[in-house]
């Protein structure tokens, strides 16, 4: 079970959101409500909450300090931040800062459920491969202490005397299932010694201890020993006091980072730093979505793809912005319904993919070139279900949550579908449905005005003369009169 904490300065909100959905049912409990960013973060600091749900707009430390300020903590804790229509930009920035998402007020419930089941698929996937590299290091140093006379002994030793205090973490990857067996034991390389184990069938790790002052590059001496190695990643520099996990998972990323980008052969690990433009480019995209501009979308996710390519990224970011544009997708076409891939992915899964860059992006414009076609056969079949269940019940009270929830559609997918074939919003679409049914009735003498309120679906009678008289011109007795 996950654990949530919910942050907003009106105590009515976050009370909302925390009865908003059966949080146990989706893998989550809520651990409490606080009312200000300072609280927020004490609880951080104590609590170690696996999901933060905060307004952006609070009073002192705001949503979007309040996400740096965890950011800097190091805690791995995602936060989704809630905003207002007019706060997109602020929560475009957010999402450049690593949000996981943004909800916009008032929450749908369905969103709210959508955004969770994402949330917790991407902590499963955390805490897989947390798991997995636990393990590989549990094995390591297992390995480090057995023999205090070997040459992995004297690799312990070193970081224990700080005789090298300097060491750092090289992960390889070979074309071919390699066996690097005379690297188990690493020295006579100068000051270099360290150790290797095998982390997969086309890749190695090692952990390198040795003299940073010596004028010999770290990256020659390698290459000596791995020049048939396709791609290295290596970390920053670590000393005795560093966290080992932390190195492993820089290399990891690194090498991650080398395989995304044709040529780059050696990537040193660089901090995260956002993409440049990424925010204003994503903003466009959800833009063309919404006016379903399939030429600008295609062109829109080639200019992301050609930034990253000129930037070169790490692998988190290239993913961040990745599951973005995923996240998009979802929203506006649907998850697992008429596009099931692409999918979110952790860095790791992506980099284990041993796609390029271009490759990876061109999962999407395929996604995105599959939307555009009219007869794609299931879209077609889920526009004929969902328009003939409204054409059916578009006088009952129904809203468009419960109608995605029986249809089992997203919401945002189902908005989507809706638009595209009539032109019309939802509550558009129905109101056009319900006067052009009332103009009929209306012919019936018969029946009272308000008697055919109550038939179209309506319960006030001056908020339907109003409608009508919009939509007409002239209010329904004098309809009735012509």
């Amino acid at each position: 079970m996950y654990k949530v904490l919910i942050a907003d300065d009106e105590p009515w909100v976050a009370y909302g959101i925390s009865r908003l959905i059966d949080w146990t049912s989706e893998g989550f409990e809520v651990i409490g409500e606080v009312y200000d960013g300072a609280s927020a973060l004490a609880q951080v600091r104590e609590a170690r909450p696996d999901v933060v749900i905060s307004d952006i707009r609070m009073p002192g430390l705001d949503g979007i300090e309040l996400l740096e300020e965890i950011r800097k903590l190091g805690s791995g804790t995602q936060v989704v931040l809630v905003s207002g229509y007019s706060e997109f930009e602020y929560a475009q920035r957010a999402l450049r800062l690593g949000a996981f998402d943004y909800l916009l007020k008032q929450i749908d419930k369905e969103q709210l459920r959508e955004t969770m089941a994402r949330l917790r698929e991407r902590l499963d996937d955390k805490r897989q491969a947390s798991s997995w590299v636990d393990q590989q290091l549990g094995e390591l140093f297992e390995l480090l202490n057995s023999d205090s006379d070997t040459e992995i002994g004297r690799f312990y030793a070193c970081r224990e005397t700080s005789e090298y205090p300097n060491y750092r973490v090289v992960s390889v990857h070979y074309e071919q299932p390699a066996d690097i067996g005379d690297m188990k034991e690493i020295r006579g390389m100068g000051s270099l010694s360290g150790f290797a184990m095998r982390t997969g069938q086309q890749r190695w790790t090692l952990l390198l201890n040795y003299d940073e002052t010596e004028p010999a590059d770290l990256l020659e001496l390698i290459e000596k020993r791995l020049g048939s190695a396709s791609h290295i990643g290596i970390s920053t520099l670590g000393r005795a006091s560093d966290s080992l996990s932390r190195l492993y998972r820089e290399a990891d990323t690194a090498l991650f980072t080398s395989l995304l980008y044709p040529g780059l052969r050696v990537a040193r690990y660089r901090a995260n730093e956002p993409l440049a433009g990424a925010s204003a480019h994503l903003l466009r995209l959800e833009l063309a979505i919404r006016e379903q501009a399939t030429d600008r979308i295609k062109e829109i996710v080639r200019e992301i793809e050609q930034e990253c390519l000129r930037q070169q990224p790490n692998a988190e970011q290239v993913t961040s912005v990745y599951n973005q544009i995923v996240a998009l997708l979802h929203k506006y076409y649907g998850q697992d319904e008429a596009f099931p891939d692409p999918e979110f992915m952790s860095y790791s899964q992506l980099g284990r993919l041993g796609d390029p860059a271009d490759s990876i992006f061109e999962r999407v414009r395929t996604a995105f070139d599959r939307q555009a076609e009219p007869d794609f056969p299931i879209v077609r079949e889920q526009v004929k279900s969902v328009m003939s269940f409204i054409d059916i019940h578009f006088t009952d009270d129904l809203s468009l949550g419960v109608i995605a929830k029986r249809l089992n559609l997203s919401l945002g997918y189902l908005s989507f579908l809706i638009k595209k074939e009539t032109g019309r919003t939802y509550s558009e679409y129905v109101s056009f449905k319900r006067i052009a049914l009332a103009k009929e009735l209306l012919a019936n003498e018969a029946l009272s005005i308000h008697e055919i309120v109550e038939r179209v679906g309506y319960k006030d009678y001056f908020h339907f003369n109003k409608l009508f008289k919009k939509h007409v011109g002239v209010t329904p007795s004098k309809y009735r009169k012509l």
